[in-house]
């Protein structure tokens, strides 16, 4: 067991959303969140929004050993709109993300963690937003080779998305605020824009999923969520269990 997992008890679980509909269904979704479903019209917008649902649901209760079952977990908004569990209930940390068919979710009953998952495959981009960028990542990136140049580039971004939801700004920040370390695995946030030490772990990997590749990040406070991660495939084939870290 990495030691993250037994510092954290982080789980950081990737799935296709049309696998989590199929297996999971969708019984566990409350009256509120089946009134949003009939409002989006977009299909591919709607079961992604069913799926992420379904699949926080079932992952809060396997973090919680299954003490609360999937339909009974309730919801709040932190300051900045981060969702959260319910005061009264388990106090499991979670995060989630999605990206063109796929879903991620990471949950820490013990540690305020974010996720971010973003496709690399058929997404190239000449023109990395450099302006979001510190000056010390725009070194790093111009060291990359540049046929991997923007997979170099969404590992960064990922890092940084990761890292705003755990903070629990989300878009809401400037992302030139955020630094990301690669090659230490760690980022820092500008200072005054967190509260407490700002120094925060991040675990990046390439995941090959349903014919595609993605980048995963997870981010996490130190010291406590010192060690690394390893993310899971549910629903698929074993072959597509094996992430590569970057």
């Amino acid at each position: 067991m990495p030691a993250a997992m037994a510092d954290t008890g982080l789980d950081v679980t990737y799935a296709g959303v049309d696998d989590i509909i199929d297996r999971l269904g969708t019984g566990t979704l409350d009256e509120p969140e089946r009134a949003r479903v009939a409002h989006i019209s977009l299909e591919a917008r709607r079961k992604h929004f069913i799926a992420g649902r379904v699949f926080l649901r079932h992952r809060l209760s396997s973090a919680a050993g299954h003490a609360v079952q999937p339909a009974a977990w309730q919801f709040a908004n932190g300051e900045y709109g981060k969702p959260c569990v319910a005061p009264g209930m388990p106090q499991i940390n979670f995060s989630t993300s999605h990206a063109s068919g796929m879903i991620a979710i990471a949950t820490s009953p013990a540690a305020e963690v974010g996720v971010d998952l973003e496709l690399i495959t058929g997404t190239q981009n000449t023109d990395p937003v450099a302006d979001q960028l510190s000056p010390r990542e725009r070194a790093w990136l111009a060291r990359q080779s540049e046929p991997d140049i923007w997979a170099s580039f969404l590992q960064l971004w990922t890092a940084k998305e990761a890292v705003s939801k755990l903070i629990g700004t989300g878009c809401a920040v400037d992302f030139s605020a955020i630094e990301v370390d690669v090659a230490a695995g760690l980022a820092r946030c500008r200072d005054g824009l967190i509260a407490d030490d700002n120094q925060m772990s991040v675990d990046m990997e390439t995941v090959d999923a349903e014919n595609s590749s993605y980048c995963l990040s997870v981010a996490r406070m130190l010291p406590a969520a010192s060690g690394s991660f390893h993310s899971r495939a549910l629903f698929m084939p074993p072959s597509m269990n094996t992430p590569a870290f970057l």
